[in-house]
């Protein structure tokens, strides 16, 4: 639902003051007795970090931010910084507008592709609740200006990875300045983000506010989010939606509404596909005590994937490049599959077989994967015409590290750099050529 920005914050109590004073006006009209508003809370803080943008596509973007206690809020977004004409986003759309005493999220719609735009949060504390009628406000947290570009073919291709991150706080902060200093249009978190989450401040830690140097880590740089298979476990973490935005449902039909986290579009020349692994134990696993129902949701996605990599944008683009948590291949004969009762998977076999044939008929470069925490590369093979590059993540061994993946396209080819964030060192360099036989290329 959008407002307007004077409207919005006029008479310095978000919100309510403007509706007060009409239908106080209106009841003294009518001789009616008036109610009196009590009045703002000072000095009541409640904003904890800097935005978090997610979930970007070509026509939305989702911010989210994190609270320490009750507050309701909004987002403020123009195509300048001085935020001329800009529209107002209230948090919840349309009715009653949300309350949260932990994270508050709004998504911006009808953005246009390769478009910057400059936003800020408001942010309303509620000091006082009692019930419905009685509340009582403190003073409005007006955020500072950010600034993001909305995915697009005009957008230049420059993105980062990062992936078994795993609540390491010490580790993660040094990612996150090389991921800064890099200047991404986007980073994908390419999954284990959490270890196992049994609470909502749990997950608002680990995604909104984490405990490192940067609380602006991802307010100008958004966050495309790929499920790992720990990013699955705990009780609370089925709510995840409430600190991670799902895909808007506009992004695929209804009939696929239910993968939430699938993504499919073009940034520059390449299209970005996002997939779904899921857990690293087979459904029948006793640990899973029946809960888990991962083979139909990987079925599920194969049929969006065969749609997704028909569309124009997807199959005319000179490079398309997949990112999922699990590996889809592992050179290791002795290597878990993901089939077997007794240890976690390596490898999720039940996906190269559903996904693999869709990657060569489409003609898939590269899969970026994670999941086994030491940097590896599988170049592509006949039978397997896509290459893999494999992050890494924390360990107590010498080939663990963590890495961030920069990828970006430059003199005629797409160029991925693996770096070693513990030395500094780059690991790793691998180049594709554009597609053989789209736009044109021979």
């Amino acid at each position: 639902m959008e407002l307007n920005r004077r409207s919005f914050l006029a008479g310095g109590t978000l919100f309510a003051a403007g509706a007060l004073a009409r239908t106080a006006a209106a009841a003294r009209a009518k001789g009616e007795e008036t109610y009196t508003p009590p009045p703002v809370v000072r000095g009541v803080r409640r904003v904890k970090a800097e935005p978090v943008l997610q979930c970007p596509a070509p026509d939305s973007m989702g911010v989210a931010w994190a609270v320490d206690g009750l507050a309701n809020g909004a987002v403020e977004f123009s195509d300048n910084p001085q935020l001329q004409n800009a529209k107002t986003v209230r948090c919840g759309g349309f009715g009653m507008t949300s309350f949260d005493d932990q994270a508050l999220q709004v998504r911006l719609v009808g953005l246009k592709p390769g478009t910057r735009y400059w936003y800020r949060t408001i942010t309303m504390p509620i000091a006082v609740y009692k019930s419905a009628y009685t509340i009582q406000l403190g003073e409005p947290e007006v955020g500072n200006v950010h600034s993001f570009v909305t995915p697009g073919e005009s957008v230049p291709a420059r993105f980062c990875v990062m992936n078994d991150t795993h609540e390491n706080w010490k580790q993660f902060g040094p990612i996150v300045e090389d991921i800064l200093a890099f200047g991404p249009a986007l980073t994908v978190w390419n999954g284990d983000a959490t270890n196992t989450t049994e609470e909502k401040a749990r997950a608002v830690e680990t995604f909104l506010a984490p405990p490192i140097a940067r609380k602006d880590y991802a307010a100008d740089i958004p966050l495309l989010f790929t499920n790992g298979n720990h990013d699955f476990r705990g009780k609370w973490i089925r709510r995840l939606d409430e600190v991670m935005m799902a895909r808007l449902p506009s992004e695929r039909s209804s009939r696929d509404w239910d993968l939430k986290r699938n993504f499919a579009f073009r940034l520059g020349d390449v299209a970005m596909i996002g997939l779904d692994t899921g857990e690293d134990k087979p459904d029948w696993h006793p640990k899973w005590m029946g809960f888990a129902n991962f083979s139909p949701y990987r079925a599920a996605q194969a049929v969006w994937l065969k749609d997704a990599l028909a569309r124009p944008e997807i199959a005319n683009a000179p490079y398309i490049v997949v990112f999922c948590h699990i590996p889809l291949f592992d050179s290791d004969p002795d290597a878990n599959p993901g089939d077997r009762f007794e240890n976690w998977a390596d490898w999720q076999k039940e996906c190269a077989d559903l996904w693999g044939p869709l990657f060569a008929e489409a003609g898939v470069q590269v899969v970026v994967a994670a999941h086994k925490h030491h940097y590896r590369y599988d170049p592509a093979t006949a039978s397997r015409p896509w290459a893999q590059v494999v992050g890494g993540g924390p360990g107590k061994n010498p080939w663990n590290f963590p890495t961030v993946i920069k990828g970006e396209t430059t003199g005629g080819e797409l160029k991925l750099t693996v770096k070693n964030i513990l030395t500094g060192q780059v690991v790793g360099k691998h180049a594709f050529k554009p597609r053989k036989g789209f736009l044109g290329i021979s």
